[in-house]
C-alpha cells in the first residue's frame, strides 16, 4: 500500500536570493554603517521584503553580518598550496589585495562604533581578525610540514598583522601600487626575515 504524498509549504530557497542580500549588507555598510544600515534598507536594496530577510536570519542584523563577512572570505581560504612558504605568501597577498578597496570601506562601516557596541567588537576579532590570522597560520602549518620553518620556530604575534597593515596603509592611506614587485619586496625582506627564513626564489 503506498503512503499518500505529504505536501510541502513554500518553494525551495534560491541561493541567488541569500548571495543578493548578502551582497547588499555588504554595499550597505561600506556606504551608510553599520548603525545605521536597516533591515527594511537592505529588503529595499536586495528587492525582497523582510520577512524573506527573517526567515532566513532570525537573529536579524547582526548575523546578516556575520555571515555577509563569512562567505567573503571563503575564495580567500581554499588558497591552493604554491609548493613553497613564499609562493603561499604572494599568493595570498595577491588574493587579498584584490578586494583591498572594498574592505577598507567595509572595516569603515563596522569600525565606528566598535568601543560602543561589544557585538561588533566581536565580529571584527572573531570573523576578521580571527580569519586573517587563521589563513597565516594554515600557511605556516605547511611550510613547517614541508621543512621550511622548525616546528618548534617561536613567531612573533606581530608576524600576523605585518602584512594587512602594511597594505592598508600603502593602498588606503597612501594610496601607492601594489604590483608584483612590492608583494615580492615585501615577502622577501620583512615577512620571511621576521621568520628567519633566508629569501627563496619560488
Amino acid at each position: 500500500m503506498s503512503m499518500p504524498a505529504v505536501a510541502t509549504r513554500g518553494r525551495p530557497r534560491d541561493p541567488r536570493r541569500r548571495d543578493a542580500i548578502l551582497s547588499a549588507a555588504v554595499t550597505l555598510i561600506t556606504e551608510v554603517g553599520y548603525d545605521r544600515m536597516t533591515v527594511e534598507a537592505l529588503a529595499a536594496r536586495a528587492g525582497v521584503s523582510k520577512p524573506t530577510i527573517y526567515r532566513r536570519w532570525p537573529g536579524g542584523k547582526k548575523e546578516i553580518v556575520l555571515d555577509a563577512i563569512r562567505v567573503k572570505h571563503e575564495a580567500v581560504n581554499a588558497l591552493p598550496d604554491h609548493g613553497s612558504l613564499r609562493g603561499d605568501l604572494l599568493a595570498l597577498l595577491a588574493a587579498t589585495i584584490e578586494h583591498i578597496d572594498e574592505e577598507a570601506h567595509l572595516a569603515a562601516g563596522l569600525i565606528s562604533r566598535l568601543r560602543e557596541s561589544e557585538e561588533l567588537a566581536t565580529i571584527m576579532r572573531e570573523e576578521v581578525v580571527a580569519n586573517g590570522r587563521c589563513r597565516l597560520d594554515g600557511l605556516l602549518e605547511r611550510a613547517v610540514a614541508r621543512g621550511e620553518l622548525s616546528a618548534d620556530a617561536r613567531i612573533t604575534p606581530l608576524f600576523h598583522d605585518i602584512a594587512g597593515s602594511i597594505l592598508f596603509t600603502r593602498s588606503v592611506v597612501l594610496g601607492e601600487s601594489l604590483d608584483r614587485a612590492f608583494l615580492e619586496e615585501l615577502v622577501d625582506h620583512v615577512l620571511l626575515p621576521v621568520l628567519h627564513i633566508p629569501p627563496q626564489k619560488a
